[in-house]
């Protein structure tokens, strides 16, 4: 019994660095512009058809098609901003934008997965693993491709939440998610930090896309449940607090692994939405959300 509970942990810990590696870049949008991004999955899944094509098509190898996965969905989230929510910022006046922002992403998810659909067909595509072989724990076998994630991911979280702390513009970034006014009255462009928020958090989802691309086959729809999936850590982790939502996708994904051990995996996708509630209805802000005034 303990053998299968080390080695679902481990299967957890994989499961949380993808769910960490798009939680956080869903929270940090909503952070700092007050968006929900509900276009999230389709750039995890740009990330995974991009890998296809740089391993598979044009034989690149797979750090250099890692890299380039993850520049091109950055490249893509770069421009949602200026071309689509800047434009309807300066329409809407005063008035109430969120509702006609979740719009305007969910018209974007539409958009990218049908192009998706058109571009490459609904066929399921298999990526070969980055890396081959395994480690023999006695216990269980792990693949060196879940090894990789693991690495790959907690480096790149790490570098992010250095990147807010120290770097000139990732604090810019707090800064203008702290108080937007207040920032751009001290000459913090806000446009240019909107449009790096966005490219940031999708080069996240690019990567998660492109990480788990070998595991599982790569398909337009790929990131949908991943999305609503995210919507429960963001609430759960408290919304906008990116140390919330690192915790709350590794809980997420440890309780969903370790759960098979007790039900049915056909309900393992309804254990974020179940663990989501429990928390909430004893911290109504999430784990980390500050308490309303």
């Amino acid at each position: 019994m303990i053998e299968e509970i080390l080695e679902f942990l481990i299967l957890g810990l994989v499961l949380g660095g993808i769910y960490a590696l798009f939680a956080v870049g869903l929270t940090l949008i909503f952070g700092v512009l007050d968006i929900v991004n509900v276009a999230h999955g389709e750039f995890f899944a740009i990330g995974g058809y991009a890998l296809y094509v740089a391993m598979v098509v044009l034989g690149l190898p797979p750090a250099v098609g890692l890299v380039l996965a993850t520049a091109v969905v950055f490249a893509l989230g770069t421009v949602v901003y200026p071309l689509l929510i800047a434009p309807l910022q300066k329409r809407l006046g005063r008035r109430a934008p969120g509702p006609l922002f979740l719009v305007l992403t969910l018209g974007l998810s539409a958009l990218l997965q049908n192009s998706l659909l058109a571009a490459a067909g609904g066929e399921y595509l298999k990526v070969p693993p980055a890396v081959k072989g395994g480690l023999d724990l006695s216990f269980t076998y792990v693949s060196n491709q879940r090894i990789l994630i693991v690495v790959v991911a907690s480096a790149s979280l790490a570098a992010l939440f250095l990147f807010l702390r120290f770097h000139r513009q990732g604090m810019a970034i707090r800064a203008v998610a702290q108080n937007p006014a207040a920032a751009q009255s001290v000459g913090i462009p806000l446009s240019r930090i909107f449009t790096l928020t966005i490219g940031l958090a999708c080069a996240l989802a690019g990567l998660a896309g492109g990480l788990i691309a070998p595991l599982f086959s790569v398909y337009p729809a790929v990131g949908f449940t991943l999305t609503i999936k995210a919507f429960a850590i963001t609430i759960l982790g408290g919304m906008g607090n990116l140390l919330g939502a690192l915790v709350a996708s590794l809980i997420i994904a440890t309780v969903e692994a370790l759960s098979v051990l007790v039900i049915p995996s056909e309900w393992q996708n309804a254990i974020a939405f179940g663990t989501m509630i429990l928390v909430l209805l004893v911290r109504p802000n999430g784990l980390f959300g500050k308490k309303q005034p």
